[in-house]
Formats: C-alpha cells, structure tokens, sequence
C-alpha cells in the first residue's frame, strides 16, 4: 500500500519540519512523517531501494527509523513515510561538555550509547541483511537520552544490489578511496568508520585530532592517510587540548585495538571491547569519572599511569608589572556558566547573575534570559515560551523546527515557520516583531549594535546578508563547528567553519567586500564560538595562553595567563579579557 497524494501542494499543506540537499521532510501526523525527494534526485534509483529497505524492515532494529510505506503523487514516487522521532540530538553532542553537564550523562552514560551504535551496526551488517551504512559518522545517528537511532537510511548500501550514496570525510578510512578519488565501500573499512567514530564520542577528540607538533599544517584527513593518530608512535607528537582529559580509564585491550586499526592498517570490530569494558566500569569519586575495573585503583589517581588531571584553580596570583587576573564570579553551586547573564547549578536551576532568577530547566528544553532579567525564555525544538518574573507565560512563539535563536538583550530573534528571520522586541505592554528576511538554513548572529549576520546555507551556496551587503559564497559539505564574531571598532564580521578535510575557513566581511578568505588559520577554542573579535584581531584560548591573529598584518602575538584553557570564553574589551571558564569568570588586563 502506498500513501497517495493528488498533488505537491497537498503535501505542502502539512507543517514542514526541515529541508536537505535531496528531500524535504513535513510532519504527516504526530507520529509520523514523510520524506519527499526534489527534482535532483534520481528517483527510479531511489524507489527502488526504499522499497527494498521496507520489504526487510522487520529484519532490522528497532531504533531504525527508516521507511515504512511508499508516498506517491498521483501514482508516482515521491518519497516514502517513517516514524517520528522526538526531541532527538546529533550523537555530535557527546563531544559538548556543556551538553553532557546538562543531560547529567558521564563517560560510562556515553559509552552506552556507543556500545549501543556498534551492536545495533553489527545487526546490520550481518549476512541476512547486509547493510552498508556508508556515512558513519556523527551527524548521521541520533540519540534521545540514551538510546541510539539510526536516521538517513536512504542514503545506506544493500551488498550486492545498492551503493551507499554518501560519506564524510573525516569519518572515512583513507583506504576506501581509487586512485581518482572515488570511494569503494566495504564492510573493512567500516569497521575502521565505527572505530573512529566511537574514539571520537568516547574522548571528545577525533583520533587524529590535536596539534602535530612537527607539521602543523598536516590536516587531519592527511594525518588519517600518514596514519599518526593521538594513541600510538607519534603521541608525544601530539598537543592534546587540557579540557579532553586522559582516556587511560579505557581498558588496556580498547586501547591497543584502536592503535592496531588507526596506525597499523588492521581494521575489525571493535564493540566487544566496548561491551567488554561496559560491563566491567567502577567509579572514581576524585575525578568523576568511570574506569576501567580492572586496574587496581583509578588510572588518574595512580601516579605510575603517568596521567595528568587538570588541577582545580583554587588562588589566582597577581603581579604588580603586567596583566591583573581577578576572578568576577566562583560560584560554588555552580555547574556550568551557560552564558554572561545565567549558569547552570549543582541541583539543574538556570540561575541569572544580577536578578537571582532561579528556575529548574524542564528536561528536554533550554532556559534563558533576557539581559536584564525581566524575562525568562524556554526553548525546546519548536517554541518559545516567554515568561515574566512573577513567572506568568506571556508568549509561546512557534519557529522552524530546530533553527538557531539569538537572545539579544530584551529582544529575540528566531526564524518563523515560513523561513522568515524575525526580530521580536518583548515588552511589558506587548511584543513587537520586525521581519528581516527570508532565510534558508540559517546561521545568524546580533551584534551589541543591534546588527544582523546571516549565512542561509543552500546546498553549496551560502547566501551572506549583513547590514550593508549580500554575499555568494560556494561551499562544500556539512557545516559543524562555527563562529560568527562583529568587531565593535572595525564593524567587521567574522564567519569561521570547520570544512570536511578538518582545516577551518576563515572569513571577513567589510562593508561591501570579503577582506579575508583562508584555511591557513589553526584554532584551539573548543567549542570555536569561544573564540573574540575586536579590532582586526582574533582572540583564541589556547592551553595556559590567549593567541592574537592580526588579520590585516598577518601576525600572531601570544598572552600568557595560566586559567585559560581550550574551553575558556573570550570576550576582549579592549582594555581587558573577560574569561569564561566552567565555573568560573575572570577579568584579564
């Protein structure tokens, strides 16, 4: 059976959820959607392999959301319909650890959920089946809480009848590739995909990841190539951010099968190893964390494992000829410091700085504030809720469903169920929205000047608005990691990507020209938003440093001051940094 329809438009008619390079996806009822491909797609090839993935979706997991029934307009394919998947995360997110303090999920919680991927991928592999799934990679599975969910099935490979139709880069074995560049999939090679993937989400940090200390300008698909990853020969090699910590609470086994698979060209399985270590894990009360059970006592507490912990600032010393580091704030319920108007406390409250505001975060949702803290914001994937201090709901406003919000001092900008960017100014007497645009896929940010950038990402174009030109920009790939700076003097903006081959592309954006347009820029901060802006500048946090990059000069200056780190937030003032570490704020200069 098919679901019919007598048109596109009728399909339109149901509440669109998102668009993608191949398909649009609209919610045909609570529980289910539907996927319909455009023009571009080669829909007799496509047809042909949903229908084969329904007629054997009795024989794959459960949390396979993939298709169901066929939909057609007026007799012909259109697209097909699957299940509907709820307050859903991109398993990208246990890389966050600001997401991690959130959602209370440890490194055995993480582990779960990774041991879950490989036993589920496993299943799919198996000769009864014989799934390739192609894109391993972290923005092609979710999870909700701590189950798995493998989406983009359409995309997957049936051996013997079906290629898989994408790939990412930075998830690919390097041996997967011809001599002109095509990729040949294979069960080998995915079992090297899943390795990757499963050091990725476990550590925070790609394989191949970190700062090659003796060629900086190697990329991480290059290194991948070179075979010098962060665990074998070339370790010592290796700059490791201090903020991702040891992985020495992985058991010895783990840990020397990921070397045999990154640097010695073995490629296998390696989800016993995780079922393994998931079933023998205890608890170090010292550093919070799960190892191993194995050892005798916790690896990071044992001086002979020769690991590191990042030491608790307890005192800040001061000297009378340079820079003067005071500390700003030290709560000691405090979490996580979510932003520079409210943290995250020991019980779950979102707490704002000056008001005092304290209000449990509902699970599945953000809470916010405006700057004043006249108004608290609650925010899950497709609305926001506004409420006044006495805690009476003023508003609920619909947007697109998981698009970006910006909270600019008492005003907020969303984008609509129609594509639109809005300004919606929020007072006491009523709420007054401004349209500014019509976006598609859109990465924005508000200046304090009230400033608008916008970057609508359609399929290898960015489309850049700001307040004084419109720009066309190619691109490649999906866009992760991102940062979108306005220079307060310069009045300059600065768009930063992470591109699939792991380099970053730096723009500027002056007026009614891009003054810079590189990949030759490295950057530390973790996430890149911690990065600043202001005059001509970037200001990067780096492990005991804040590097400088002088744009227009092409030079780097290095500041030394010892609480900053790769998760440290920077905010240059001009005369001083403000530095935002976990739960901590300091003023610099």
């Amino acid at each position: 059976m098919a679901i019919d329809y007598k048109s596109l438009r009728q399909i339109e008619q149901h509440k669109k959820l998102g668009d993608g390079g191949e398909a649009s996806i609209y919610e045909r009822d609570p529980k289910t959607v539907i996927k319909v491909f455009n023009s571009k797609v080669d829909l007799a090839k496509k047809e042909a392999k949903v229908r084969h993935l329904i007629s054997i979706q009795k024989q794959l997991p459960r949390n396979v959301i993939g298709p169901q029934e066929i939909v057609t307009i007026q007799g012909r394919f259109a697209g097909y319909a699957m299940r509907k998947l709820p307050d859903a995360e991109d398993l990208h997110m246990l890389t966050k650890p600001k997401y991690l303090t959130a959602a209370r999920l440890s490194n055995q919680d993480v582990l779960q959920i990774v041991t879950g991927v490989g036993i589920d991928l496993g299943k799919l592999h198996s000769n009864s089946v014989g799934i390739l799934v192609g894109d391993v990679s972290d923005y092609n599975f979710q999870m909700n809480g701590k189950c798995n969910y493998f989406v983009d099935t359409d995309s997957w490979g049936v051996v013997g009848k079906f290629t898989p139709d994408a790939y990412t880069e930075l998830f690919t074995c390097p041996d997967s590739y011809t001599a002109n560049g095509n990729v040949v999939f294979s069960l080998e090679d995915e079992h090297y995909n899943f390795a990757v993937l499963a050091f990725n989400m476990l550590t925070r940090i790609h394989p191949f990841g970190g700062t090659y200390l003796p060629d900086k300008n190697l990329s991480t698909v290059q290194r991948m190539k070179k075979r010098i990853s962060v665990v074998g020969a070339h370790k010592g090699d290796i700059k490791i951010p201090k903020i991702i910590g040891s992985w020495k609470w992985m058991s010895p086994k783990l840990e020397r099968d990921f070397i045999e698979i990154f640097e010695q060209g073995k490629k296998f399985d390696i989800t016993p190893d995780l079922q393994d270590l998931l079933k023998n894990m205890k608890y170090c009360s010292v550093h919070d964390i799960y190892y191993y059970s194995q050892f005798n006592e916790c690896p990071l507490c044992n001086a002979n494992a020769k690991v590191k912990a990042t030491p608790t600032i307890t005192h800040v010393a001061q000297t009378s000829n340079g820079p003067q580091l005071t500390i700003v704030f030290s709560g000691t319920d405090c979490a996580y410091i979510l932003s520079s108007r409210h943290y995250l406390n020991q019980s779950r409250q979102a707490v704002h700085f000056e008001a005092g505001w304290k209000v449990t975060v509902p699970i599945g949702k953000r809470v916010d504030f405006s700057q004043n803290g006249e108004f608290m914001y609650v925010t899950d994937d497709d609305t926001i809720e506004v409420y006044d201090t006495q805690l009476s709901r003023i508003a609920t406003i619909d947007r697109m469903h998981k698009t970006n919000i910006v909270m600019s001092k008492q005003d907020i900008y969303y984008v609509d169920k129609g594509n639109n960017l809005i300004k919606l100014a929020i007072t006491q007497h009523g709420n007054m929205p401004t349209y500014l645009g019509q976006v598609y896929h859109p990465l924005f940010e508000v200046a304090e000047d009230g400033s608008v950038f916008c970057a609508s990402m359609y399929p290898k174009t960015a489309v850049i608005t700001t307040q004084d030109y419109t720009f066309k920009l190619n691109y490649t790939g999906k866009i992760g990691e991102y940062a979108i700076k306005h220079d307060p003097v310069t009045k300059a903006w600065l768009f930063v990507y992470q591109m699939p081959n792991g380099k970053y592309r730096t723009l500027v954006f002056n007026k009614k020209q891009v003054t810079y347009d590189d990949d030759v820029i490295l950057y530390n901060a973790q996430p890149l938003s911690n990065i600043d802006f202001y005059n001509g500048t970037i200001y990067d946090p780096a492990d005991s440093i804040i590097v400088g990059t002088n744009i227009s000069k092409n030079v780097a200056k290095e500041f030394k001051c010892h609480v900053v780190d790769e998760s440290s937030k920077l905010q240059f003032t001009g005369r001083s940094f403000k530095i935002y570490n976990k739960s901590n704020i300091y003023n610099f200069g």
